[in-house]
This record gives C-alpha cells, sequence and structure tokens, in this order.
C-alpha cells in the first residue's frame, strides 16, 4: 500500500489513498481503469442505497392502512411519510464533515445500522408515535449514509470517471422507490403494512455485511469538529423546512405570530452559519466551494432540477387521481406514474457515459430543457385525455433529471478536495433535498392559490402549478451552464497514453 506523504496532517489520507487492508493486489491502483475494486465499492454503496430507498414512496400507499391500526388523524399520520425526509435534509451537512473527519467507512456502516434497526422497529411500532420516532432514528441514519457513500465512490474513481459512477448510483436511487411502489401494494395486500419493513432488513443486512468487507476505510483532516456550525445549520435548516412544511399549504397564515418567529430564527441561524463557516478551520459546509462557478452551478441544478421533477410528481399523482379530471384509483396513480421513474432509472447510468463522452454542461443543460419541456407538456393536458397523452411528459420529465443527476454531483465533487469530499456530497444531495421539500410545497401552494378556493381544483389550476415548476427550470439552464465542460474520457485516456 502506498504511504501518506510525510508532513501531511495527522490521519490525512490524499484523495485515492486507503487505510487498511484488503483482498485487491498489492500495488494497484484502486482508481486505474483495471481495478476491479472501484466497482465492487460502487456495488456496495448501492446496494446499501436500495435497500434504504424500498419504502420511501411504498409506504405512502399503506398511510389510510396504519391510519385504522393506530386510529389516529390525518395530521398525525402524514409526520410518518414526511418526517424522514425532514430530518435527512436537517442533518445531511453535519455527518457529510464527521464523515471526513472520523472516517467514510465507519460513518457509512454505522449510518447504515442503524437506520436498518430502527426501520426494522418500525414494524413493531406499537403507536403512531414510536412509529414517526423509528421513523426519524433511520432518516437520521440515512442523513449519514448518503454523503459518506458519495465520498466513498469519489475516492476510487478517478475525477474524469466519476460520472459514469454517479449514473449508476442516480439509477439505484431511482429504481429502489420504483420496486418498492410496484412490490409495496401486494405486500400490504397479502401480508399487511408492517411486512414492508420486515421484507426492507434482509436486503439491508447483505449490504451492511458487503459493505463490512469491502469498503476500506479513507478520510480527510482530524480537524476540531465544528460543533457551532452543526448547531446552527441543524437549527436553521430546521426552521425552514418547518416553515415550507407548515406555511405555504400547512395550518399557519403568512403573516401569523408562529410564521415570523420561525422565520427569524431561520435567518438568523443561517446568517450566523455562514459567518462560523468562514471563520472555522473544518466547516461542515465549506462555503468557500461555493466561489467556484461549477460547484455552485452544480448544487443549483440539481436544487432546480428535483423542485421540478419531485414537485411534478406530486401534482401529477393529485391531478390523476382527481375524480373531476381523470377519476384514477390509487393503484392505478402508482401504475400510471411508474413509467417517469423507470425513465430516470434506466438513463442514469446512460447520462453518466454521455456525460463523460461529450460533456457534463451540454447533458445537464439539455435535460434541464427536457424537464422544463415536460412541465408545459402536462400543463397542456385537457380533462379526461387519454393516458397514452400524459405518458409522453412523464417520460421526458424522467429523463431529463436523469441527464441532470450525475454530471451534477461529478463537478460538485470534482471541485472538492480529498478533505471535503462527504461535505461536498452533503452538499449536493442537501441541495436536492431543498429542491424536493420547496418544489412540492410551493407547487401545491400555486395549486391551492389558483383553485379559487374550490374542493377539487379544476384543470386550470393544475396547469398554473406545473408551469410555476417549468420557470424555476429556467433558473436551473442558467445554473447547468454554468458547469465546466469537462475533459472527454477518451481525450484524457490519449493524453496520460502519450505522457508513458
Amino acid at each position: 500500500m502506498r504511504r501518506v506523504p510525510s508532513g501531511a496532517p495527522s490521519g490525512f489520507v490524499p484523495d485515492g489513498e486507503l487505510e487498511g487492508g484488503s483482498w485487491r493486489p498489492w500495488g494497484t491502483d484502486d482508481r486505474e481503469p483495471g481495478s476491479a475494486y472501484r466497482w465492487w465499492v460502487l456495488v456496495t454503496v448501492c446496494s446499501g442505497l436500495f435497500a434504504t430507498g424500498l419504502t420511501v414512496t411504498a409506504l405512502t400507499t399503506a398511510v389510510p392502512f396504519i391510519r385504522r391500526d393506530f386510529g389516529t388523524s390525518i395530521a398525525a399520520i402524514t409526520w410518518v411519510v414526511s418526517a424522514p425526509f425532514l430530518f435527512r435534509a436537517i442533518f445531511v451537512p453535519a455527518f457529510g464533515k464527521v464523515a471526513d473527519r472520523s472516517g467514510r467507512r465507519r460513518v457509512w456502516l454505522i449510518g447504515f445500522a442503524a437506520s436498518a434497526l430502527a426501520s426494522l422497529a418500525c414494524g413493531f411500532a406499537p403507536s403512531v408515535g414510536l412509529l414517526i420516532l423509528f421513523r426519524a432514528i433511520a432518516a437520521i441514519g440515512g442523513a449519514a449514509v448518503v454523503p459518506s457513500s458519495l465520498a466513498l465512490i469519489a475516492v476510487v474513481f478517478a475525477p474524469e470517471e466519476r460520472v459514469k459512477a454517479f449514473g449508476w448510483w442516480s439509477a439505484t436511487a431511482a429504481a429502489s422507490p420504483l420496486v418498492g411502489v410496484v412490490l409495496g401494494g401486494l405486500v400490504i395486500e397479502a401480508f399487511g403494512w408492517r411486512w414492508l419493513f420486515y421484507g426492507q432488513f434482509p436486503f439491508a443486512v447483505v449490504a451492511l455485511v458487503l459493505g463490512a468487507f469491502v469498503l476500506r476505510e479513507s478520510r480527510g483532516e482530524r480537524a476540531r469538529f465544528d460543533l457551532a456550525g452543526t448547531v446552527l445549520s441543524v437549527l436553521g435548516l430546521g426552521a425552514v423546512i418547518l416553515l415550507l412544511n407548515r406555511g405555504p399549504i400547512g395550518t399557519w397564515a403568512w403573516v401569523s405570530a408562529p410564521m415570523a418567529v420561525v422565520a427569524l430564527l431561520a435567518a438568523v441561524c443561517l446568517v450566523a452559519f455562514v459567518l462560523v463557516e468562514q471563520r472555522v478551520a473544518a466547516p461542515i459546509v465549506p462555503v468557500r466551494l461555493f466561489r467556484r462557478r461549477p460547484f455552485t452551478a452544480g448544487v443549483l441544478a440539481s436544487f432546480c432540477g428535483n423542485f421540478a421533477y419531485m414537485g411534478g410528481f406530486f401534482i401529477t399523482s393529485l391531478m390523476l387521481a382527481e375524480p373531476q379530471l381523470f377519476g384514477y384509483s390509487a393503484a392505478h396513480v402508482a401504475w400510471g406514474v411508474a413509467p417517469r421513474a423507470v425513465a430516470l432509472a434506466a438513463m442514469g447510468p446512460v447520462a453518466g457515459y454521455l456525460a463523460a463522452r461529450f460533456g457534463g454542461r451540454r447533458m445537464a443543460t439539455t435535460g434541464m430543457v427536457a424537464v422544463g419541456v415536460s412541465m408545459v407538456m402536462l400543463a397542456a393536458l385537457s380533462p379526461g385525455t387519454s393516458y397514452w397523452w400524459i405518458l409522453p411528459g412523464l417520460l421526458v420529465s424522467g429523463v431529463g433529471l436523469g441527464l441532470i443527476g450525475p454530471p451534477s454531483v461529478a463537478a460538485v465533487t470534482n471541485e472538492a478536495g480529498s478533505a471535503d469530499l462527504g461535505a461536498a456530497g452533503a452538499a449536493v444531495n442537501l441541495g436536492a433535498a431543498f429542491g424536493t421539500s420547496m418544489g412540492i410545497a410551493t407547487m401545491q401552494a400555486v395549486l391551492v392559490a389558483t383553485s379559487g378556493g374550490a374542493n377539487a381544483p379544476g384543470m386550470s389550476a393544475f396547469s398554473a402549478a406545473f408551469l410555476a415548476g417549468g420557470v424555476v427550470t429556467l433558473v436551473g439552464i442558467g445554473a447547468t451552464l454554468g458547469l465546466e465542460p469537462p475533459n472527454r474520457v477518451d481525450r484524457v485516456l490519449r493524453i496520460r497514453r502519450r505522457a508513458r
């Protein structure tokens, strides 16, 4: 194994240098094209991502059954679905830096084990309160897994080939919820909703065993932990998410006292967070990297793409289920929107290779345009339109986000040094998480505002919501144009051959 350069900080492992033993041949570079180890890392990380994503969408179909079993209110049962998204978004930045400091393999294993055990406990929850608690704990464990998994991939893949690996990562992120929603309904009807969590656990065990045997430790600098930044980020991001959850479509009026207090708390904490991060030696979010155009463009592109895609996903489900417009049953809605996720899952690996061959900026911009076009296509629908006219808009949307994801993540990680790979992964995932939350909240708020107070929104209200998502993609196009056109893989390999 290659040694750490003399004079490097204690515990520092340069990008691509891995700690511990392994079954790989001695003297080989894990990032060389012929190395199989890097693909084993990718398989391991994706297996964990698959296991954690199985219940993301499947649980939405179980909500009526959970509510009936516990005899609880709609407001309480909503937190069973929304709590994981909220807690994951809040804790991702902190765990990204923890992974860089304490070891990405260690954080991945501990976070994944905590998430798996908490998910299993959900199946035994005796009350809705404990179910929400276990779901929140699982989400916090997931917040540790996501940034460390991206960092583990970035360590073993060379910068010019990371976009391919992130394509497979994006495909897994899309395919797992799709498998969950397709099989979830069958599992619920045959065995009950608790078996969603029982059935998820064996997949988690397989991924955990793979992680223990395959993954090798890597870390950045062992600097002092940024406690002040962590506290301020948790408070600030938590306040923003609470505003989104309770403000536009919740129980708080725009000019109410709770809205004003929480908005002030969010503003104060986030401003203080930025000031603190500029001064500490090892910030949990390297704000200095936002001065680099590709880094900022990657995070913003991830935000805008997920804003329109996920907001549109939610609005499409409501539109298809509306009795006066299309009147689809719950099962038909699930199967109706599934092609969008299929297109996203299929496009992930393809987009990675296309971006490596033709440039990430070109592919991401094409994808953002496609998402925007899909919003216009869905907005142009009429009540009772045949599904075969709805399907093209869904497919274009999935293909579009599939083209955006890999080059955006690659741009962000390529701009970060080895000491900040976990934090960089946290930044791009935070952009995606907030894009999802704000997309759903904003587009639903537009739907409610344009429905004129009617209990059953008309097609014009849904069209307005879709067009709101389309407007955000215009900002996203500006972001994708800010991505650097990375060197094509074939050109890089030619230069290497000449150097030899």
